[in-house]
């Protein structure tokens, strides 16, 4: 990367030699108007006239955005990182920032969590990149800035009164997926219109999709060691985990599985805009977007609790670090393995609302405007579970010893396909509705004095209503052939069976996987398990029949200790916060002969009221006395603070440009953090509980950057940036003991979420550019290249690795990430490469068995290729993830946790514009 760094450089300074006989911006433009270079310019016009610290994607026409997806397209920017699911970017994390602390917004409405549980993260998936004219990446504050976000993503749609003359476009594509073996519909189409002598405008667009979303993933699930059950005559063999009987604990795998994610999504989307200028000194707008994503779930889960069964220690080995790479184990009546065939089955529902009605008005020095809006984010989770179980596994051989150190699994004379052996069958339902929210009033007023030095005062109020809720029902019922039966308890119902109503059951209908575990990526052996039991929905009707139930989670419960009803109290709940804010900033600007300079600065002040509203579960006594109950429970909660912020722009030349930024930013806990979610055990001793924090308080950081651009063209640049962001407070769970927690004097050991205050710091470097070859002769003036690098150090995090005892990295952060692309356009033709490239970095301080939980170094390469058949239609394609590259996931280098393919995908289409 530091060679095509200092390549970047070179040729640049090779473009400024040959300016004189460069054509000009203007020739340029006359050539080509559209395209790759015109996204570029665009993008570039953003980041160079703002005064924030901004980087931007600008679509190559309307309907043309440079990515399928919008996460995946931010990934391109320096200093931002992406989550993934199933291979298609969700989530976005700016300089080392979860998901959940970056605000985004929508034409300037706050966009919605679509999380299951209740969070804040943005789903970028069901947004359209079609709709979209622009995204931003603003990475400093400013007083005007809604406050809630470490960083803040801004997608903007295109708006009618951008295009007077008006316009109908759209495109029509083929989507196949290798590892789905699918090929999927797309459609789009965006129109624009202008009335009344251009005064009025009116744009609607409409998107849908079909789509197959797979993914495989080869995981275990965490590993452990065990010191031996007893000595001498107690000793059970088998259990210790020296395998190598070198006298030190070698580490086992515990949960070996495989999973077939399958997900059938559609996917609609709809745009509405109608704007009203009249004059140049008023205008109003309606502006509306509304999307649905429905997926049909039906993913596979092939998993044994190997840990559970006795080792075979002769035919065992152990590889590095004491880690053992083959394992067999037996299961025995004492010590049972048992192996499940679960399908997570159902349907997904996400549905989100933004509506904004606005207008503004100047007169003389006076410039108002003033917006009312309403965000909605709705989730509707039916899962349904079916889980065919095996009690009992005879033999299960592990082994690690392959390239990619996946877990090949099999089982000497068990058939995976068949209902051989399964004595347990259940069907559970679990509806889950998660809904967020928020009404909104802004107001902004902006005076104009006839100053030199004072461009603008501009001051303004915003009120905001959120509300969050989260419902779960839960039921089971389950089909049995062992003996004892379990007891029917909590939200599970127990029906005794014969073990051939069991297997029948699972042999008359369900089948296999159409398409073979893994069949893209590579595991790093031959062969293997590529085929079990595909528990669908008529497994689940079948099992539930069997039982002679009727399986309504919304019905009464006889069970004990349970309310009388199958409603997960704990899971239902409601948060509210009702923001205050207001905020006073100033434009400066000093004109000297030397360099010119801008600043902008002010202060935000909020004050946030905060309700919570939950349930508490309580025990009391042990054994047959134990009673359960679940009171209704509400705590207040709120805070204010300032964010001041200030940002300087020096002009050195019409080419070089600094940057200096300072500001206060805070994003909001997680509702679900906030929930009360009390459950308290009296059984226990010590007695122990568990609650969220409705006193939760902010994350706070302190941000600075300095920075220096160099623009060589409208489409040409280099830049470099240093970065801090100084983290004064987090969230962290945490124990401690409570004797007023049941208002009894009773000491409880609760478990909560609570603030962190220890310093975290991250320091980073950006550096990157762009760089047209236009000032080259023949073809070689239709290449480009763009390419950036960002660099992190972090330190003041206090989270121990338990293997080590050594500090761990701050969470989400890569020392080391960057992007290089590569392209080559005429007036007819253009093909891009980019390739994406991220170090490792830490998922979570304490996973299962609180180890800490690394995501391996992980890039990708997609291509895309255009051909303008004439100035109307445009042929399209583009291959996302090139290289079938897979995700790799670990304890630490020797003791791997997930290794998930997804593959390839493929865009073949037509664009049209008239």
């Amino acid at each position: 990367m530091g060679s095509a760094l200092a390549g970047l450089a070179i040729a640049a300074s090779a473009q400024v030699a040959a300016q004189d006989a460069a054509p000009t911006a203007e020739e340029i433009d006359t050539v080509i108007v559209s395209g790759i270079r015109a996204s570029m310019r665009d993008s570039l016009s953003v980041k160079r006239d703002s005064m924030q610290v901004v980087d931007a994607i600008s679509a190559e026409d309307v309907g043309d955005f440079p990515d399928k997806n919008i996460g995946e397209a931010l990934q391109r920017v320096p200093g931002v990182q992406i989550s993934r699911q199933d291979g298609e970017g969700r989530g976005v994390s700016i300089r080392g920032a979860d998901p959940s602390l970056i605000r985004v917004e929508l034409n300037g409405v706050s966009a919605l969590s679509l999380t299951v549980g209740g969070g804040r993260d943005v789903d970028f998936r069901d947004l359209p990149v079609e709709f979209v004219s622009r995204v931003e990446v603003v990475k400093t504050p400013t007083p005007e800035m809604t406050e809630g976000g470490i960083g803040t993503v801004r997608v903007v749609t295109r708006k009618p009164l951008d295009n007077p003359e008006g316009y109908l476009a759209g495109s029509l594509q083929g989507v196949y997926s290798d590892l789905a073996e699918s090929t999927d519909p797309k459609a789009a189409l965006i129109g624009s219109k202008t009335f009344l002598d251009g005064t009025l405008g009116v744009l609607l667009s409409a998107q849908y999709e079909s789509r197959h979303i797979y993914s495989n993933n080869a995981r275990t699930t965490g590993w452990l060691r065990r010191a031996p059950t007893a000595t001498g005559a107690g000793a059970t063999p088998g259990r210790g985990t020296d395998v190598n009987a070198d006298g030190t604990l070698d580490w086992i795998p515990d949960i070996p599985r495989y999973i077939i994610d399958r997900r059938e999504t559609s996917r609609t989307a709809f745009n509405g805009v109608v704007q009203w200028r009249p004059s140049d000194e008023f205008e109003m707008y309606l502006d509306s977007t509304y999307s649905r994503g429905n997926e049909e779930v039906s993913s596979m889960l092939m998993q044994l609790t190997s840990s559970a069964g006795l080792i075979d220690y002769a035919n065992s080995t152990v590889g590095e670090d004491n880690t053992v790479n083959h394992i067999e184990v037996t299961g025995t009546t004492a010590f049972p393995m048992d192996l499940a065939y679960r399908n997570i089955n159902g349907q997904l529902a996400r549905e989100q609302y933004n509506g904004i009605l606005g207008g503004s008005w100047t007169q003389g020095a006076w410039k108002f405007d003033g917006r009312v809006s309403y965000s909605r984010g709705e989730v509707q989770n039916d899962e349904k579970n079916s889980t065919a179980t095996i009690f009992g596994v005879p033999r299960a051989v592990i082994d690690y010893t392959g390239s990619e150190r996946a877990p090949n699994i099999s089982f000497p004379g068990l058939d995976t396909t068949s209902g051989a052996l399964l004595n347990q069958l259940a069907a559970v339902f679990n509806p889950r509705n998660n809904l967020q929210d928020e009404t909104g009033v802004h107001f902004d007023v902006e005076f104009k004095p006839e100053l030199s030095w004072l461009p603008s005062i501009k001051a303004g109020i915003e009120q905001r209503d959120l509300s969050m809720e989260s419902l779960l029902y839960s039921r089971t019922i389950t089909l049995t052939s062992r003996t004892p039966p379990a007891a029917s308890a909590g939200a599970t119902t127990v029906v005794p069976v014969a073990q051939s109503v069991i297997s029948g059951i699972v042999d008359s209908n369900s089948g296999v996987n159409s398409v073979p575990f893994f069949d893209t990526g590579d595991l790093g052996f031959p062969g293997g398990i590529k085929y079990w039991n595909d528990n669908g929905d008529a497994t689940y009707d079948a099992t539930v029949a069997a039982s002679g139930l009727t399986l309504d989670p919304y019905g009464s419960n006889s069970n004990p200790n349970t309310g009388g009803t199958f409603q997960n109290w704990l899971d239902t709940w409601a948060v509210s916060e009702k923001t205050l804010a207001g905020y006073l900033q100033a434009a400066f600007k000093f004109d000297n002969e030397v360099v010119p300079v801008s600043v902008l600065a002010g202060v935000r002040y909020f004050d946030t009221n905060t309700l919570s509203e939950g349930y508490s579960q309580v025990a009391t006594g042990s054994g047959a006395s134990r009673v359960v109950t679940f009171p209704a429970v509400s705590q207040p909660g709120g805070y204010t603070d300032w964010l001041p912020s200030i940002t300087a722009k020096f002009e050195f030349s019409d080419k070089f440009i600094g940057r200096l930024t300072a500001g206060d930013v805070m994003a909001r806990p997680n509702p679900s953090q906030m929930a009360f979610r009390r459950s308290l055990d009296a059984a226990l001793s010590p007695r122990t509980g568990t609650q969220g924090n409705p006193d939760l308080l902010p994350f706070q950081a302190r941000q600075y950057d300095a920075g220096i651009e160099y623009y060589l063209s409208d489409v040409s640049y280099v830049n470099l940036a240093y970065f801090r962001t100084e983290i004064g407070r987090f969230i962290i769970n945490q124990t401690t003991p409570n004797v007023d927690v049941n208002g009894d004097g009773v000491l409880y050991n609760i478990t909560q979420p609570v603030n962190g205050t220890d310093e975290v710091t991250i320091d980073g470097i950006e550096v990157g550019g762009q760089l047209a070859f236009d000032f080259l002769p023949g073809a070689w003036k239709n290449f480009g290249v763009v390419a950036n690098a960002t660099f992190t150090d972090n330190k003041g995090y206090k989270g121990v690795n338990a293997l080590t005892q050594e500090l761990l990295p701050f969470p989400g952060v890569s020392d080391l990430s960057y992007n290089a692309s590569l392209y080559y356009e005429t007036s007819k033709f253009s093909i891009r490469t980019a390739y994406n490239w991220r170090e490792s970095w830490l998922i979570t301080p304490s996973g299962r068995g609180g180890l800490p939980e690394f995501n391996d170094d992980y890039g990708t390469l997609d291509a895309s290729a255009s051909w303008n058949i004439n100035e109307n239609f445009t042929a399209f394609l583009d291959v996302v993830n090139l290289l079938d590259e897979q995700r790799l996931e670990f304890n630490n280098p020797t003791r791997f946790i997930g290794n998930e393919t997804f593959g390839k995908r493929m865009f073949l289409g037509v664009r049209a514009k008239f």
